[in-house]
């Protein structure tokens, strides 16, 4: 199955399907107030929608008609409220934090587990630098707003620029390699302080090598995870390399129109990653229901 009770689930009926399913999950319910959607236009049986639905914090109300499903969004229902930083009198530092991090930006990812600011308060001070949220993203454990100036687009950066996670994999591995000529050198020349010096400085570069993302700010490795989703057919997400729940990876995912379509997991059965695939053909298939169309509700929501 696709969505489950324990959350969501591998997709092992190939893209087009992965597609079509993550389309219903994070297009249809995607905070609206209510959503009515037709099992018949959607080619999806009822129980899969109703999964959905509720995976996605929606409640099943009296149906707008005879061929349609109906639900109302219902967050305050379901364990686990979605994550809103407690904090009603926010210190000035942190308004300062923002402010400057905002500044001259005209596209900024904010975790408010970073922020350490509610939710209102981020849309207030973004407010005063003339940027509002074009996405949200939130389970139980962060909420993640996508900034933008005017009407900006959302887009991702690639290639090798300062401070991407390329760069930086690039730039550890470099210094390991020649860590480790160094330490060749040092053992075949029979020079101990080349030798001992290349350890010393090797062993916190391979730790650096697997932990330099954890480190980082989460806004910054929010950033750094949308930056993957950058037109590739399909990609692999490192479960781990970013240290942001499994739901907002694939919240963020589908805001780039990417779905997973399965787990990938070690020979030990360890969670790797998830596999994405990109929906290049739009889904022909919605909630259009002879004009009982879904109810508009706040836009980019999720």
């Amino acid at each position: 199955m696709y969505l489950s009770p324990e959350g969501i689930q591998p997709v092992e009926f190939g893209a087009e399907w992965a597609c079509l399913l993550g389309s219903l999950r994070y297009r249809q319910f995607d905070g609206r107030p209510v959503v009515h959607v037709s099992p018949a236009i959607w080619g999806v049986d009822p129980a899969t929608i109703r999964q959905a639905a509720h995976d996605r914090r929606y409640v099943e109300i009296p149906p707008a008609g005879p061929d349609v499903l109906s639900f109302q969004f219902a967050p305050d229902s379901f364990p686990g409220r979605l994550f809103d930083y407690p904090a009603p009198s926010p210190a000035p530092s942190r308004g300062q934090w923002l402010m400057k991090k905002i500044r001259g930006k005209d596209r900024v990812w904010i975790s408010l587990q970073d922020a350490k600011l509610s939710r209102r308060h981020v849309v207030e001070l973004a407010g005063q630098a003339q940027m509002s949220v074009m996405a949200e993203f939130a389970d139980s454990t962060d909420r993640v707003l996508l900034l933008t100036r005017g009407s900006n687009p959302p887009r991702t950066t690639t290639g090798l620029r300062i401070g991407s996670p390329g760069f930086l994999t690039a730039t550890v591995v470099t210094v390991m390699i020649l860590t480790a000529i160094g330490c060749g050198i040092g053992a075949m020349t029979e020079r101990p302080w080349l030798l001992l010096s290349s350890v010393i400085v090797g062993l916190p570069l391979v730790l650096a090598s697997v932990l330099w993302t954890r480190a980082a700010p989460k806004s910054r490795r929010v950033s750094w995870l949308a930056d993957r989703f950058d037109g590739s057919p399909s990609l692999l997400i490192g479960t781990d390399a970013y240290g942001v729940s499994l739901e907002l990876v694939a919240q963020i995912a589908a805001f780039f129109d990417y779905y997973y379509t399965a787990w990938v997991r070690q020979s030990n059965g360890r969670l790797q990653g998830m596999a994405f695939v990109k929906r290049n053909i739009p889904v022909h298939r919605g909630t259009d229901t002879h004009g009982r169309t879904s109810d508009t509700g706040e836009a980019g929501r999720f």
